[in-house]
């Protein structure tokens, strides 16, 4: 592990929540694009997120006589590696904000257009504390999307746990999982220990009791979930009981009659938001642009957070959006990760994580 000293400083807000995703998967489809100007392919995580994208994108593609090709991976450093490896193959995607600061520090900033506002009138219908959002600060790639939590799905059969500390307790043996992300358990420990991930970065000492704490976990979980559309699985299948999971693939489950709900833990949970962005090299420009001015028409919108279950922030956004578990009023509420310090950190996060799996 690093010297504390050359450990950087995280950047932190008021603390309800905060985070984002990073690992590597495999992806699903066979790789491909350039399918003519008629033809955009988009590319994003796949599950039940990504089709509800696609009823609305086919909306679209269907009025403008347009077809839109979905590819899926399990992560975002995935979709990364993906498009510099073959940038003429996509057009879009959506990114969260530990992308956008890989965007920067990996690839120089070259795999995405700097977008042009005007082209998307409507999304003058987003509040303005998300479209001005920290992971959207400082550049002109990215169109504010929709917010998450990471809290605590559960079978509401079996438990009904309120705080991160419930999941230590036995009735949890063996039906607890929790995500395969070392950035992920390090932010949410820190939250249930009530301290910054920027103090805990900078301290050996604390950095080594957040791991300690994840320590307290270990005898209960069972399996630690790495694809966003495992923790379901295992939430439908009764394999987990609890699952450090999303808000609004819960909202699916419930949406199916599963005894399933959710609950952004006393402690406090980490959160992450994301972003549209397009592909420099797309020569579908216009028709992307269209396209996304086509998703922030408040109708649409509306469709896509029912569908999917993640509000998009809307201005004076009806019930459809409030009523979501993962809603929160302001981007303010929220923390904000400076994903460009705890990128050089990702090495030492993912060692400590690696050396507890592995005891």
């Amino acid at each position: 592990m690093a010297n504390a000293n050359q450990r950087q400083p995280v950047s932190r807000r008021r603390v309800l929540q905060s985070g984002a995703v990073i690992s590597g998967m495999a992806v699903t489809g066979c790789l491909g694009g350039g399918g003519g100007e008629n033809t955009l392919t988009y590319i994003s995580r796949g599950g039940v997120t990504q089709e509800a994208e696609r009823q609305v994108m086919d909306q679209w593609a269907e009025e403008n006589g347009k077809q839109i090709t979905h590819q899926s991976a399990a992560d975002d450093t995935e979709i990364m590696e993906l498009i510099s490896n073959n940038p003429g193959a996509f057009d879009f995607t959506n990114l969260v904000p530990s992308a956008f600061a890989q965007h920067s520090l990996v690839y120089d900033e070259e795999l995405f257009t700097e977008l042009d506002y005007g082209e998307v009138p409507n999304y003058d219908n987003i509040k303005e504390s998300w479209k001005n959002a920290p992971f959207l600060e400082g550049h002109d790639y990215g169109l504010f999307y929709y917010n998450n939590s990471q809290g605590i799905a559960y079978n509401t059969d079996h438990v009904e746990p309120t705080s991160w500390e419930d999941l230590q307790g036995s009735e949890y043996n063996d039906v607890l999982s929790m995500h395969n992300n070392a950035t992920t358990r390090f932010c949410n420990n820190c939250a249930m220990m009530g301290i910054s991930p920027s103090e805990a970065l900078s301290d050996d000492e604390t950095f080594q009791s957040v791991w300690d704490e994840q320590r307290n976990f270990h005898d209960n979980i069972f399996k630690y979930w790495t694809a966003g559309d495992e923790f379901p699985r295992l939430l439908r299948e009764e394999q987990a009981h609890a699952v450090e999971g999303w808000g609004g693939r819960t909202e699916n489950l419930v949406d199916d009659g599963l005894p399933m709900d959710y609950v952004i833990p006393e402690e406090g949970c980490l959160t992450y938001s994301t972003g549209w962005t397009m592909i420099d090299e797309s020569e579908n420009k216009d028709d992307v642009y269209d396209l996304f001015n086509y998703m922030y028409e408040r109708e649409n919108a509306v469709e896509l957070t029912l569908g999917h279950g993640y509000p998009v922030q809307l201005k004076d956004p009806p019930e459809e959006i409030t009523n979501r578990y993962d809603y929160t009023e302001s981007a303010d509420d929220v923390i904000w990760l400076d994903w460009e310090s705890i990128i050089p950190a990702m090495p030492d996060l993912e060692q400590a994580f690696a050396e507890l799996k592995g005891e």
